[in-house]
């Protein structure tokens, strides 16, 4: 597991928030490239911290021949990884002073495996070059790990929010909608926050209870959320594109996926400065 984040942020009028993406898939010809743009700027527009949990870029490669077809390349380049790479450090520069982690998905994972090229480890290399060094680096995560906000109200004094995210594994889960999955993953890990993608499907669970002993022996009973986020593909794209074998391929399919990306809000209590709630939303 590659090492957590852990960042220090603070309350703004007794709010912090984030927004919370995954399977952006750039590069591909069937997402909704525009309402992607749209909510990454209404994230910042609302203040908030964005991570990206994998699968940013499609790369899908001329060698894959179970996936790749002529219809789905972006261009006649022989590079297509240094494409690929700059194609997604120029869509995501724009929003790059708010974003705090990105992840690998399959599609990453692949790439290291069979090419030897850590594609999200140069996206966010280069997207740090772009970034105000006053702020920190943009955190480059693995497949599964921790994100840990010290939210402050006073220096040295503060709430700690811990996710867990895993980019998700196996099919799409049309009947479970992936609460499979979210119950194997808070039955081996505790976080206030769990969030998988991979399956685009936009399910939350926001009453995943835990109970426990404190250090001064006192009963807590504790709300955590589990979430999904459904990313940017949509079947709804495929006859407006209307490109060979990929214009009706799983048409079907994909017409069943969400789309779209979840916020978080956590709020604070003005009167001993606790976190009193959060809630999670699917956008």
């Amino acid at each position: 597991m590659v090492e957590p984040m852990v960042r220090r942020s603070e309350f703004t009028d007794g709010h912090f928030g984030l927004a919370l993406f995954s399977d952006l898939h750039l590069g591909a010809t069937d997402i909704q490239e525009q309402k992607l743009r749209d909510d990454l700027k209404r994230s910042c527009d609302e203040n908030r911290r964005i991570l990206i949990n994998g699968d940013v870029v499609e790369a899908i490669l001329p060698h894959d021949r179970k996936r790749y077809t002529p219809s789905r390349a972006m261009s006649l380049r022989d590079d297509v990884l240094n494409e690929q790479t700059y194609y997604a450090v120029d869509f995501l520069a724009p929003y790059v002073d708010y974003i705090d982690l990105i992840g690998d998905g399959n599609h990453e994972a692949a790439l290291l495996k069979y090419n030897s090229y850590d594609i999200i480890g140069a996206i966010c290399v280069l997207l740090n070059q772009k970034r105000p060094q006053s702020i920190g680096m943009i955190h480059r995560a693995g497949y599964q790990g921790y994100a840990r906000y010290l939210i402050e109200y006073r220096k040295g004094h503060g709430n700690a929010f811990t996710i867990f995210h895993h980019h998700g594994v196996g099919g799409s889960a049309p009947v479970s909608k992936g609460m499979i999955d979210f119950n194997r993953i808070v039955y081996s890990h505790d976080a206030d926050l769990y969030w998988v993608g991979h399956k685009h499907v936009g399910t939350h669970d926001p009453y995943v209870m835990r109970d426990r002993l404190t250090v001064g022996n006192k009963y807590e009973l504790r709300r955590c959320h589990a979430v999904y986020t459904a990313g940017y593909k949509n079947g709804a794209n495929f006859d407006k594109k209307g490109k060979g074998h990929n214009s009706h391929y799983s048409d079907q399919f994909y017409s069943m996926q969400a789309c779209g990306y979840a916020v978080v809000d956590i709020y604070q209590n003005l009167n001993d400065k606790s976190i009193k709630s959060v809630e999670v939303i699917s956008r």
